[in-house]
């Protein structure tokens, strides 16, 4: 077993430019070019402001609701922007997708600058859905209906989940966002969702199940400009309906957080941002968690962007990641020697572990996470011996020396193209019926290329 710090060619390179990365969209398994512009310089339908004083609203969501009423009201969809004061908005925002006619609904959010113009909420994944009808009722009560309809799909869950625990909700087709910050300020100390009693000094339970969401969006071409995202765990949820792509670009932003805080299965460009890990919490970290379905071209695309971290905690034991590759909704995994003799997984509808048998669907085996950095500086503080992690398994230290873990049934090892699927679980594809022409799947799901790690 050797380190995993996979170098792209130059001929690999040259596949992931942000014209190429953002041009492919519609269905994973027939995919069109359909270059993207994001609608910066557009001039708008209707123009909202909102601010303390002065301005037409004093929420976001509220502006939000107006453009919606507008649009309808005018009969055609369209171009809304909101203007944002600076200052502190707390609350929820949603943006649904609203097709008027063959026309859809789009929103360009705009403020003062990054800290300037904050929205902010504290909200996370473990939070039953009674807590947070009685927290958010108030903020939706007179919403239009797609609005309703989407609190109210979360307001009647037990228990919210990570896709349904942020502070920004993005479902609109072509939003833009420029010019502020967005921060959930969940501190990581729900009881529940604990699985240790042990917390740092601001009171975070160092581990267990903290999801707390900043920017979730499953619309198509969102662009990010000058915007900064704040959380612990899961700060930026790039999610894909099934079977499509959906596409975001980012430029000079920050994003931080400290486990899996870029994620998803979204198709998406940063440009000139800065990624910051957080310490205060585990020595632990991954920056990335892609779980970019096999069919789809691309992942995450980081170019000329900035790795580093806050310089809090323990840094020295090589944990700090650049990221792993989520296996999305696993419960039984083919990878590995497991302890049990008996032990088998077939492929199945979905994903089990159980007495009665174990199981693993296409969708959870088909997503192995993409995520290229290109011409990227990373601090001191990551491991530049093995920057990336398997999904629930050993890690690698400064010194190369590998530290297994005890087999875990959701584990599966770093695969930074279809030639370690295949190197894995070639018999088990077999005997399951599966084949995956290499011709479909080509290019490297993971690398660097000309990316300097600083000493």
């Amino acid at each position: 077993m050797k380190p995993v710090n996979p170098e792209l060619t130059e001929e690999q390179a040259a596949l992931f430019t942000r014209d190429r990365v953002l041009s492919r969209a519609g269905a994973t398994l027939a995919p069109d070019d359909l270059p993207w512009s994001p609608a910066w310089g557009a001039s708008p339908d209707w123009v909202m402001t909102v601010g303390v004083t002065g301005s037409d609203h004093k929420t976001v969501q509220s502006a939000v609701d107006a453009a919606i009423m507008a649009a309808v009201a005018d009969g055609h969809g369209g171009l809304a922007e909101l203007r944002l004061a600076e200052g502190q908005f707390d609350g929820l925002v949603y943006l649904p997708n609203v097709q008027i006619g063959d026309d859809a609904l789009r929103f360009r959010i705009t403020g003062a600058g990054q800290g300037r113009t904050v929205l902010t909420a504290a909200i996370d994944a473990e939070s039953p859905g009674s807590e947070y009808r009685a927290r958010f009722a108030a903020q939706f009560a007179v919403s239009p209906l797609p609005v309703q309809v989407l609190y109210e799909q979360i307001a009647d869950r037990g228990k919210l989940s990570t896709a349904n625990a942020s502070v920004l909700r993005n479902e609109a087709v072509g939003t833009c966002l420029q010019g502020l910050s967005i921060r959930n300020t969940y501190n990581c100390d729900r009881d529940a969702a604990a699985e240790s009693d042990e917390k740092n000094a601001q009171g975070q339970y160092l581990s267990g199940q903290h999801q707390a969401v900043a920017l979730l969006s499953l619309g198509d071409g969102l662009a990010v400009r000058d915007v900064a995202l704040h959380s612990f765990q899961d700060t930026l949820y790039l999610q894909s309906r099934e079977g499509r792509i959906t596409r975001s670009a980012f430029e000079n932003c920050l994003i931080e957080g400290d486990v899996d805080f870029i994620f998803g299965q979204g198709t998406a460009h940063f440009q000139g941002c800065t990624i910051r890990s957080l310490g205060s919490r585990k020595a632990q970290s991954w920056a990335t968690a892609p779980s970019t379905r096999m069919h789809v071209p691309y992942g995450f695309v980081f170019n000329e962007c900035h790795f580093t971290h806050d310089g809090a905690g323990d840094v020295a034991g090589g944990q700090v990641l650049l990221g792993r590759q989520w296996f999305e909704a696993v419960r039984a995994t083919p990878y590995g020697i497991p302890p049990d003799p008996d032990y088998r997984v077939d492929l199945g509808p979905v994903s089990i572990l159980s007495e009665d048998g174990n199981t693993i669907s296409r969708q959870t085996l088909e997503a192995v996470g993409k995520c290229v950095l290109l011409n990227c500086r990373i601090s001191s503080e990551y491991n530049s011996v093995s920057p990336w992690g398997p999904w629930c398994g050993g890690h690698w230290d400064r010194e190369g020396q590998h530290h297994p873990a005890p087999w875990h049934p959701r584990y599966r090892p770093v695969q930074t193209g279809l030639q370690d699927l295949q190197a894995e679980l070639g018999p088990w594809l077999a005997a399951q019926g599966l084949c995956y022409d290499s011709a479909h799947h080509k290019g490297p799901w993971m690398g660097l290329w000309r990316c300097r790690f600083e000493i």
